[in-house]
């Protein structure tokens, strides 16, 4: 548990210096847009965790905490930049102090070094989740489910659970890979096997009739089974190097050998032709090749993963989460990349397996050509044969299969030349030899049986082991979705009753049937929500932008709930309830009071609406907020001043640094300026760039509060109310006597002198400026509440001139006549 005392911000992001006192209480930031509330988020962000949402994710790219978290006038001096917080720890009943500078971002300063808490503020700084901004609700409702699973899995810090799903398929992928492809290896074995024996099925009857009158004819037993174990020629003696070759058996060979040549056209077989188009795609899309180098890459750097620090650059990251984040996001970036390159290397398998069928048959050729020593075409058979393996070996790998470009479109089996003629000369002088006896045919029949059966149970082996493997792999990647998807449907039926309470008390009196309902499958998450009992849809379908907000903060709300627990102590949402309709924000209010007693919301808004319901609902008061007027370069914000606006000022006159007094009064007169004009309803020459300074507001609020304490002296008098009048001439005569006054400052004031130039002003010159502009304000100010007037109402006429504790009440209603 951890409480936000205060926090002291310097030259970070577009904030020069600012002193925040958060009281341990839920804080409201108000101001327009491009006031500076955000860099408030940021810092204290910053501060508790060491990260910026804002620098990272998606979208940028360039950016980091070195380089644009200091003041745009302080790149260059990071040390410049820091952020100091005052935390109480009310389990641990103790306090401290963090700062965190920008140049160390990971090496906070806490005071006191206290064991217990610095083993909070780890804790902490690995919950960069806590800040919420308005860019970061819709991606758990408008997004993919697949999308939607990872971001909530993010922030519940279950996302290995989806790592491992992927990696497990992918194995599953590799391995049902590898048995298709044993299948096919069976099969063509199988084949060659019946071919030989000229049988159209492998029973063992039909074997044994097939081999045995072969047997009987050699004077071999036959045999009486044929099992796994059986050699067909058993009992037969190697033929020695100088009995003839059976010619009829050569022949069938070498016809097999001239067929398949024939066969093969100028872009040879589809697999060779797909192959082709593949590489051709990948060479016109330069980004689709780049994607897929990266995605190898970056699938070896997530195996070598182990901490923040990049296994590939040595980029340092925040955590190792972070990193596996930013890699699995690059991965699926690629995904498309990825459906290329498995289609490539499926047709890179089909060819390999038309390859070694011609090999095979290169190989019954080379036996032949041995025997009869046949020593030139021998050697042209060897080098094809080569050629070809070397191509087999290519066609396993992804980078080598991309360079076969040339090989494809000359035609991959590559013959050697002259090598038909060679094949049918050597053809030709076997079929010259005279006939071999039938007992030599025997022989020859025997050995190429059992060597093709022998192939073919190998195969059969290799097929069932690859099976097996599949099996268990897809057994494994079923189970494991199975047993997540149980844990997470209980999960899920926790989040999803937390965040329909959460929806029904935020729409109270609208939609108190809601539910919702997550569902976990597969890597996805899928979201619907009931719409008034019409049953049950996406959030898109046809709830409001300002409904799909508020179940995004409702849904955020109930994943932290769910993560945190107890320990959801600090929050910091920014802007997150600017499109939440207006009537459901007093039940926002009531929400986070009643669901989160316990959690100290830092709420940055640019409504002013909104900030004021804040308060009326005592979710926060005007100690614990605080509004932005505007901002420039120069400043930063242009902050409601505190009450010791002008002792501060005093104070640094005293040690004559004008240079740092000048800017506090600038700031404090430019706010107060603003406020005056739209509290008062002064009348303000409209400007299109909504450009409004000191210079034309300050005047036109003095003018409308003249006006409206005359308004208040003549109703006293319609009214015979003395007490009255005599209190607005009195503030009259004041403010004449003030303006006077600055009338006499008016050379250093009047707007053609750049307010800049205040600071090279002395003390002397400088002094009754300030005492000018604090008269002249204090007469728009209640004396008792030091509070500043308002009119009410504030648009059509006037009513009264009062304050927040309502001592002072000017009546400016003339009693009927």
């Amino acid at each position: 548990m951890i409480k936000i005392l205060s926090a002291h911000i310097e030259e970070f992001r577009g904030i020069r210096k600012l002193d925040i006192d958060l009281d341990g209480k839920t804080f409201a930031v108000s101001g327009p847009n491009g006031s500076g509330k955000s860099g408030v988020i940021d810092a204290i962000e910053f501060g508790l965790t060491g990260q910026i949402g804002r620098l990272t994710g998606r979208g940028t790219k360039g950016l980091s905490i070195g380089d644009h978290a200091p003041h745009v006038d302080r790149i260059n001096f990071p040390d410049a930049a820091f952020v100091e917080l005052e935390l109480t720890f009310p389990t641990l009943g103790k306090s401290a102090k963090l700062t965190r500078s920008v140049s160390a971002p990971k090496k906070p300063k806490i005071e006191p070094n206290d064991a217990a808490i610095v083993e909070v503020l780890q804790d902490v700084a690995s919950h960069p989740e806590i800040t919420l901004a308005r860019r970061e609700i819709l991606k758990f409702i408008l997004v993919e489910p697949t999308e939607r699973s990872k971001e909530i899995q993010a922030i519940l810090k279950i996302d290995d659970l989806g790592q491992t799903r992927s990696v497990l398929n992918t194995a599953f992928g590799k391995l049902n890979r590898a048995a298709t492809a044993a299948e096919k290896d069976t099969k063509n074995k199988r084949n060659t096997l019946l071919q030989h024996l000229g049988l159209s099925s492998l029973s063992a009857s039909d074997v044994m009739g097939a081999v045995n009158p072969n047997r009987q004819l050699l004077g071999l037993p036959v045999l009486d089974e044929v099992t796994a174990e059986t050699k067909l020629d058993q009992g037969l003696a190697e033929p020695s190097s100088e009995q003839p070759l059976n010619t009829a058996a050569a022949l069938i060979e070498l016809t097999k050998l001239k067929d398949a040549i024939d066969g093969l056209p100028t872009l040879e077989t589809p697999a060779a032709t797909r192959l082709l188009d593949h590489i051709k795609k990948l060479e016109n899309d330069p980004q689709l090749l780049i994607a897929l180098h990266q995605r190898a890459l970056v699938a070896q750097g997530l195996k070598l993963v182990d901490g923040p620090e990049c296994p590939m650059c040595d980029h340092e990251w925040p955590d190792e989460a972070h990193l596996l984040a930013h890699l699995h996001a690059k991965q699926e970036k690629s995904k498309t990349a990825g459906e290329v390159q498995q289609n490539l290397m499926d047709d890179a398998g089909a060819l390999s397996s038309e390859v070694a069928n011609l090999k095979a048959l290169l190989l019954e050729a080379h036996r032949i050509a041995k025997a009869e020593k046949a020593a030139d075409f021998l050697a042209q058979i060897e080098a094809w044969g080569k050629d070809l393996a070397s191509l087999q070996e290519k066609l396993k790998q992804f980078s080598d299969v991309l360079a076969l470009k040339d090989r494809l479109e000359a035609g991959w089996p590559g013959m050697p030349r002259g090598f038909e003629v060679a094949l049918s000369e050597f053809t030709e002088a076997v079929r010259a030899k005279p006939d071999q006896t039938a007992t030599v045919e025997a022989q020859s029949f025997l050995i190429n049986a059992d060597q093709r059966f022998h192939d073919y149970r190998e195969a059969r082996k290799v097929e069932t082991d690859a099976k097996k493997a599949r099996e268990a792999s897809e057994v494994a990647y079923e189970a494991w979705c199975s047993a997540m998807e149980t844990e997470l449907d209980a999960l899920y039926d926790a989040v999803e009753d937390d965040f329909s309470k959460f929806y029904r008390v935020l729409n109270d009196g609208d939609e108190q049937k809601f539910v919702a309902r997550l569902k976990a499958t597969e890597g996805r998450l899928d979201f619907d929500v009931n719409f008034y009992e019409r049953g049950l849809f996406p959030p898109g379908a046809f709830h409001s932008e300002g409904h799909q907000d508020g179940m995004g903060v409702c849904l955020y709300l109930a994943l932290m709930k769910r993560l945190l627990g107890d320990g959801f102590s600090v929050a910091l949402l920014d802007d997150v309830v600017m499109s939440v309709d207006a009537d459901h924000r007093y039940q926002f209010c009531k929400l986070l009071m009643s669901e989160f007693p316990d959690t100290q919301f830092v709420i940055a808004t640019h409504d002013k609406v909104w900030a004021e319901q804040m308060r009326s609902a005592k979710l926060v008061t005007r100690k614990t907020s605080i509004a932005f007027d505007s901002w420039s370069v120069e400043t930063g914000p242009v902050v409601e001043a505190n009450p010791d606006v002008w002792a501060d000022i005093e104070a640094e006159l005293a040690k004559d640094r004008v240079e740092v007094a000048a800017p506090i009064l600038r700031r404090h007169m430019e706010f107060v300026s603003r406020l005056l004009a739209d509290q008062l309803a002064a009348q303000t020459g409209f400007r299109a760039d909504n450009n409004y300074d000191m210079g034309s507001l300050l005047p036109s609020a003095m003018f409308r509060l003249k006006e409206l304490l005359g308004k208040a002296a003549d109703a006293a008098q319609s009214w015979n109310n003395g007490s009255q009048k005599t209190d607005a001439l009195a503030r009259k005569q004041k403010l004449k006597e003030a303006s006077t006054h600055k009338g006499e400052e008016d050379w250093a004031i009047n707007r053609a002198v750049h307010f800049n130039d205040w600071a090279n002003f002395t003390a002397n010159d400088f002094a009754p400026v300030v005492k000018a502009l604090q008269d002249l304000l204090d007469c728009a100010k209640c004396p008792e509440c030091q509070g500043w007037l308002y009119v009410t109402p504030r648009h059509g006429p006037p009513e009264a001139l009062r304050c927040s504790c309502s001592s002072t009440n000017l009546n400016l209603k003339r009693k009927p006549k």
